[in-house]
């Protein structure tokens, strides 16, 4: 049985098709797609990335590759493998986020529960974070905002405060907070447009009826954080992206709820393999622990 199996998934990856398996082997297309598929379902294992008739091969099925090579006097190595990673005792996860304080979080807890599970991550914008799920460069994405669509699978995960930054030698800088109507005016360095957290600032402003000074626009967290040290203006920072500093002095506004949001995501058609699907639990389990110690008396 596993022979068939084997030596279809051989003969697909060697030949970069399963039309060009199945000519090999000469055997119908459809023979070679089961044969395929069941070992894949057996072992609940994914082998190949497929998108359209293009297929690559994964992680795990790159390292059985290098196994059936010497196939095929090595069917029982080869078995012994895809039952390490039927069992999850070995994976690969690639995470593209697009900041590193949740994907960390979760990287910790996942390395906790299966050490054997190697990761990689990519700090990138959300477009590329999408980018990289829709080809197969990620299997998870950290987003700032809800990304579901036809092909994204996407779930809430966590939330943080934003806080208003503002140099040492502001005149706000002996408060712990304030109120949004005390922002009039103020210069501010503005964040690039695909940032949630200068996102959730200007609609609580407008909802406050309060207009900023727009100072200029910066890219980066670090740049950000290096004007407001200059004096350039003020600026708007998750709890999570606030290193304190000498020279910074962060502010909670007191009558706005502004927050950032992280969201995991993950392609729909790939949610229920193994390890994704641990994965996404694993998360849950982390929201669900979060939810029972924000209720009172915990």
């Amino acid at each position: 049985m596993y022979q068939k199996w084997l030596e279809a998934f051989h003969f697909v990856a060697t030949e970069g098709s399963f039309t060009g398996a199945a000519r090999k082997l000469n055997v119908g297309q459809p023979t070679i797609s089961t044969h395929v598929s069941n070992l894949e379902g057996r072992f609940g294992v994914e082998l190949f990335h497929r998108k359209g008739r293009t297929i690559r091969l994964t992680p795990a099925g790159q390292m059985l590759y290098d196994i059936t090579h010497d196939l095929y006097g090595h069917e029982q190595e080869a078995i012994a493998f895809l039952n390490t990673v039927k069992n999850l005792e070995f994976g690969e996860i690639k995470f593209s986020a697009v900041g590193p304080y949740d994907v960390m979080e979760l990287l910790a807890a996942l390395r906790e529960r299966r050490p054997g599970i190697k990761c990689t991550v990519r700090l990138a914008v959300i477009d590329e974070v999408l980018e990289d799920l829709e080809g197969f460069n990620a299997d998870i994405g950290i987003v700032g905002r809800d990304c579901a669509s036809e092909t994204i699978h996407s779930v809430f995960y966590n939330r943080h405060k934003i806080f208003v930054v503002v140099n040492r030698a502001h005149r706000l800088t002996a408060r712990q907070s304030i109120r949004m109507k005390e922002l009039a005016g103020e210069p501010m360095i503005m964040r690039m447009a695909s940032s949630t957290t200068q996102e959730a600032f200007d609609n609580a402003a407008a909802a406050a009826g309060v207009a900023v000074e727009p100072a200029f626009e910066i890219e980066s967290r670090e740049g950000l954080r290096e004007a407001i040290v200059r004096g350039l203006g003020i600026g708007v920072i998750s709890e999570t992206e606030f290193a304190p500093h000498p020279e910074l002095h962060a502010l909670a506004v007191s009558d706005a709820q502004m927050y950032t949001r992280a969201y995991i995501a993950c392609l729909k058609a790939r949610r229920n393999r193994p390890l994704i699907r641990e994965f996404l639990a694993l998360a849950q389990s982390l929201v669900d622990k979060r939810a029972l110690m924000d209720k009172p008396g915990h």
